[in-house]
This record gives C-alpha cells, structure tokens and sequence, in this order.
C-alpha cells in the first residue's frame, strides 16, 4: 500500500470537524517511534490533543495497516512502515531508533514514562539510544538525553530505576561501565557522528563530556558526574 493510499484509510481516524488533522497523527506516530514502548493512556500525557487520535480502536485500527504493533495489552510500538510515511511527510527519521523487538513489559513501560518527562524539558533536543559497542556491547545506557540551549548544550545518559532484586549492586556496576566509557573512544565517536544528524558544530575532544542521571527512589554516594532524582527535572 503506498503512501496514498494509506493517507485516505487514515482518514477514518481524524475528528476534522473538532480540530484532528494529518499532522496530528503524523506527531503522535513520531513519537511512539522515538519512545519505542508506549501505552495508550501515556499518548494523552506527551500531548492532551492526542487524546483525538489515540483511541484503542482507533489505535488497533492503525495497527492493522500496518504502522502500529499492539505488544502486549494496550502498548503500541511503530513499525517500519511508519518511517516511510514520516518521512514522506518531511519528518527527520535519522535519529529515531530501530524497530522495537520486545514486548512492552513493566520496565520498558516505566522507561516510556521518564522518557516523557524528558519530552517536556524545554530544551530537550533528541532521545538516543546508543550501545556501547554496538556489538557485544559492555553497557547499553536506557537512553541518551539531549539538551540544547543557545550555543550549548548537554548529554545525559539516562538509567531509569528498574523492579529488581539486584538493583543495588547493578547500579554499583553500571558506575564501573560508565568510569569505563568516559575513558573509551568509541563514546566519543558515536557523538561526533550524532552531531552531524542533529546539525551542531564539530566539538573539540577535549571539551566533550556527560553526566549519567539515575531516576528512581535509589540514592547514592557517586563521585561527581553521577546524579540521582526521583524524576527528571532541569539540567542546565
């Protein structure tokens, strides 16, 4: 089904008459894409206009064209097809992640819910999700925060508190890997690449640096660089 094709079945699902429109849906599908994992109720929190689109009918309706997949319950991913449309309509696709393989669980659930705070800062620039390497990776961050404001800005590894039994030690862990990448070219490489994308100028190796925010109710005693809050708040 091209493009078209598609515009005319999507149609059914736009209230024009009280303020729907194309673009809309094509913001919401945008984001779904960017998060990932994302429950039907979460939609109306990134943006209460969502509320016109994001229907679980209406939803399961996007579903079965093939843009949407319905994981588990009400937790929707976007499917490859949703890039070809994005980008049809002028939308930047080369920082959105891959394919969502998983199933929606808890945690990634839980991850979708900070990632919509991140949403909301007012210089948020872009969500990544690297891994670090990308092949047999040592450490693979829940998320890199972007932030951009006037000529600077800021890169903060996200790691979102998790319902685990071994939290205490993971996390112990997790500081040891990212001591570990500060020291590790391949994170500087990665975002050398990443500027290109999101049009920032060249940065100076020795000017590069980030910070690793944990959000959650854990607190810990981590040199500076480390930072722990209950939920995401401002960076600058």
């Amino acid at each position: 089904m091209d493009n078209g094709e598609l515009k005319e079945k999507l149609r059914t699902v736009i209230p024009f008459e009280s303020g729907g429109s194309f673009k809309l849906l094509w913001d919401m599908l945008y984001h779904i894409r960017l998060l990932k994992y994302v429950r039907q109720s979460q939609l109306k929190l990134i943006n209460s206009r969502y509320s016109k689109v994001c229907s679980v009918d209406k939803l399961d309706y996007i579903a079965s064209l093939s843009l949407l997949g319905n994981v588990f319950q009400d937790v929707y991913c976007a499917t490859d097809n949703v890039l070809k449309l994005l980008e049809s309509e002028g939308y930047n696709i080369n920082l959105l992640p891959p394919e969502s393989t998983g199933f929606g669980d808890p945690n990634q659930i839980n991850n979708t819910a900070v990632f919509i705070q991140a949403l909301k800062l007012p210089n948020f620039k872009a969500l990544l999700y690297p891994r670090f390497p990308l092949d047999r990776p040592y450490i693979i961050p829940d998320a890199l925060l972007v932030l951009a404001e006037q000529d600077r800005y800021k890169l903060v590894f996200l790691e979102v508190e998790a319902s685990k039994a071994n939290w205490d030690k993971w996390i112990d862990q997790k500081r040891l890997n990212y001591l570990q990448l500060a020291q590790d070219d391949i994170v500087f490489s990665y975002w050398k690449k990443q500027c290109k994308l999101l049009d920032f100028p060249p940065l100076d190796k020795n000017h590069f640096k980030f910070t690793v925010t944990v959000v959650g109710k854990i607190k810990k005693d981590f040199e500076t660089g480390f930072n722990f809050m209950e939920k995401i708040d401002g960076f600058f």
